[in-house]
């Protein structure tokens, strides 16, 4: 999902609390990940004097800030999946002080900065810094008016905390039910969490390790581990999107396609994106997941790809799977109307059945 996806989504669609109590459960984890990250990182430093020149009392400071921030967005999100009006509102509250707090840091940072370069004047910083935040503070604003939009219900100052939505429950494991057939998974992948937090550990992980490394005096341990991270981060999700997946076995492929794409806060440029294309729906494959969309569970397609237009975007609601993902390759107007094609078909198949 690019910007524009997101704004799109946050200002048209009908408000799901499903959708928005999962929103908050992530961006607890958001907050949680960055208070440890700003906690730990600067310690590990291989430097003798950071060029940040962060203040001695930054780490704690941040860490305590954003532990708050995600205890708030984990009480906001159960709230939301109770339908309490408190919970919406904990989550408008948490998002504006997301917002607060993440500004007031970076500023923080910058105005104890010591740059080596001169090449880099403070307006040319201001203008910077003014693009990044705004990219957080657009979709905050709608996401804020999004919360308030959700419904809600009010049963008295006392309510007893329910367990989160059956829909939330199945996001975690994949599977759903589908009659006698059993269980079917829509998502494969070794690895626990998705596509955002896969992004951030297989950064995050070898950049700590190397820093360590620097940080106990051992230059050749950093090296020694720059080539296996290098051919993790880079070659691993490519080589693993040749690996095939449940959803291929038993079924005729049709048409194979690399190319890039984007889902909720990830991008990933060509060739970290493969878009299988069978006769009952589709497979994209990214960062060590596999994602299966059938026919009739995805929304409607575009009838065709406009100037503006960057990729093939596929939406549906299925337990595991992101709700929007957009896949651009070459040829990317013929590879729409070959999936167009193959879904009426099968819709008309299954009427008729």
């Amino acid at each position: 999902m690019s910007f524009f996806d997101l704004i799109s989504d946050l200002r048209k669609s009908v408000p799901d609390i499903g959708k928005a109590s999962r929103a908050m459960k992530f961006l607890c984890w958001v907050c949680i990940l960055a208070g440890l990250w700003n906690y730990f990182i600067p310690s590990l430093m291989p430097f003798e004097k950071s060029p940040l020149n962060i203040p001695p009392d930054y780490p704690a400071l941040a860490l305590g800030a954003f532990l708050f921030l995600g205890a708030l967005f984990f009480l906001a999100g159960r709230g939301i999946a109770n339908k309490d009006a408190w919970g919406k509102r904990l989550g408008q509250s948490a998002v504006c002080l997301l917002i607060v707090v993440s500004v007031g840091f970076i500023g923080m940072l910058f105005s104890r900065m010591d740059f080596p370069f001169s090449a880099f004047p403070r307006p040319f910083l201001i203008i910077f810094s003014a693009l990044f935040i705004g990219q957080f503070l657009v979709p905050a604003w709608f996401g804020i008016r999004y919360l308030g939009r959700l419904p809600s219900q009010e049963e008295g100052a006392l309510r007893t905390i329910q367990r989160p939505l059956a829909e939330e429950r199945l996001s975690r494991t994949g599977p759903v039910r589908s009659g006698a057939a059993g269980e079917e998974r829509f998502k494969d992948s070794p690895l626990p969490f998705g596509l955002v937090g896969t992004l951030f550990v297989l950064i995050a992980v070898p950049m700590v390790m190397i820093m360590l490394a620097f940080k106990l005096g051992r230059p050749e341990a950093a090296a020694a581990l720059f080539l296996p991270f290098f051919i993790l981060v880079f070659a691993g999700p490519i080589l693993y999107n040749r690996v095939a997946s449940p959803f291929e076995l038993g079924r005729s492929l049709v048409a194979s396609y690399i190319g890039g794409g984007s889902t909720f806060l990830m991008n990933g440029s060509w060739p970290f994106f493969r878009l299988l294309i069978y006769a009952d729906g589709v497979e994209v494959r990214a960062m060590f997941h596999r994602f299966f969309i059938p026919y009739d569970r995805m929304e409607e397609l575009p009838a065709k790809l406009n100037f503006f237009s960057r990729g093939i975007l596929f939406r549906s609601d299925l337990p595991g799977v992101p709700s929007s993902i957009r896949f651009y390759g070459f040829g990317s107007k013929d590879i729409l109307a070959q999936i167009r094609e193959l879904r009426s078909r099968f819709l008309v198949q299954k009427k008729t059945a």
